[in-house]
C-alpha cells in the first residue's frame, strides 16, 4: 500500500484533531500500534501513534516501513522550549537538525557528546556519493522547514532551528540552560532523533514539527499548557496539508 505521507505522533492527544480532520478513515492496528489511513487534503496519509520516546518510535518507523511504501514522514507533536529559544507556549518549531542529547558520556566538565568520547558512530550513511559517520546530529531537510515557515507565520510564532531529543527530560533550570546552549537549541523532545535515525537508514525524508507545550526549567506542569499545544501543532499540519506543502 502506498502513502503520500505518513504522519507519526507520540501520543493520541497529539493526533485526535487529525483523526477528526481526516476523510475516509479506516482504523486498525499494526504490531500494537494504533494506524488510521484516510486522505488529508489532497494527501493519501497513514497516521501512527507510536507510543513515547525512541524505542517505541524506531519500532513503530520500522514495523511502517517494512510493511508500506511511504514517501515521506511527518512527526508531530509537543515539545520544550528552551529558555533562551524565545520561544513561548503555543509557539510552533520546525526541526533543521536532531540531536541524542543524553547518549554520551556524562564527565567532569559536563556531558560529551559520542564523536568526542566514546568515538563509535551510531551510524554510517551515504550522503552525496560519499560515506559519513553520524554521532548525536542528524540533518533534516532544511528547505523544506523554511518552506512551511512561510506559510505558517501568518498565523503562528515559527522558528526552525535544533532539537534535542532525550529520554532524560530537563527538569531543572541548569540542565535547561546547559542543553539549551549547548546544542544551540530551540526545544527538546523524546522521540525526534529516533525518527531522524530510522529515516536515514532506510533513506526516507522527515519533517518534524512541535509546538510548545512548556518552558525548560524546574518543572512545574501547572505553568504548562499542553492542550492548547497539541491543538496548534495539528491546526498546523491540516494548514500545511491545505497548502500542499509536501517535502520536494
Amino acid at each position: 500500500m502506498l502513502f503520500d505521507v505518513a504522519i507519526i505522533t507520540a501520543t493520541f492527544f497529539e493526533q485526535d484533531l487529525l483523526r477528526r480532520e481526516m476523510a475516509n478513515t479506516v482504523v486498525f492496528n499494526e504490531a500494537a500500534k494504533s494506524y488510521v489511513s484516510g486522505s488529508l487534503g489532497e494527501l493519501n496519509v497513514v497516521l501512527v501513534e507510536t507510543g513515547i520516546g525512541s524505542v517505541n518510535c524506531s519500532h513503530a518507523l520500522t514495523q511502517l516501513f517494512q510493511k508500506y511504501d511511504v514517501s515521506q514522514v511527518w512527526q508531530i507533536g509537543v515539545g520544550g522550549a528552551y529558555p533562551e529559544s524565545g520561544l513561548s507556549i503555543g509557539d510552533l518549531a520546525i526541526a533543521s537538525t536532531e540531536h541524542y542529547g543524553d547518549i554520551g558520556v556524562r564527565m567532569d566538565r559536563g556531558w560529551v557528546g559520542l564523536e568526542d568520547s566514546i568515538e563509535i558512530p551510531l551510524l554510517t550513511a551515504e550522503q552525496n556519493s560519499t560515506n559519513r559517520s553520524i554521532f548525536n546530529r542528524l540533518d533534516l531537510d532544511l528547505a523544506a522547514a523554511e518552506s512551511a515557515v512561510k506559510i505558517l507565520k501568518k498565523k503562528w510564532h515559527t522558528v526552525v532551528g535544533p532539537f534535542v531529543t532525550v529520554q532524560e527530560c530537563s527538569g531543572t533550570d541548569l540542565l535547561g540552560k546547559e542543553r539549551g546552549a549547548f546544542f544551540s537549541a530551540c526545544c527538546e523532545n523524546m522521540e525526534g532523533a529516533a525518527a531522524a535515525h530510522i529515516c536515514a537508514i532506510y533513506d526516507k525524508k522527515l519533517f518534524e514539527l512541535r509546538s510548545m507545550s512548556n518552558i525548560v526549567k524546574a518543572r512545574n506542569k501547572t505553568e504548562w499548557d499542553l492542550s492548547l499545544a497539541c491543538r496548534c501543532a495539528q491546526e498546523a499540519i491540516v494548514t500545511l496539508a491545505s497548502e500542499g506543502f509536501e517535502i520536494s
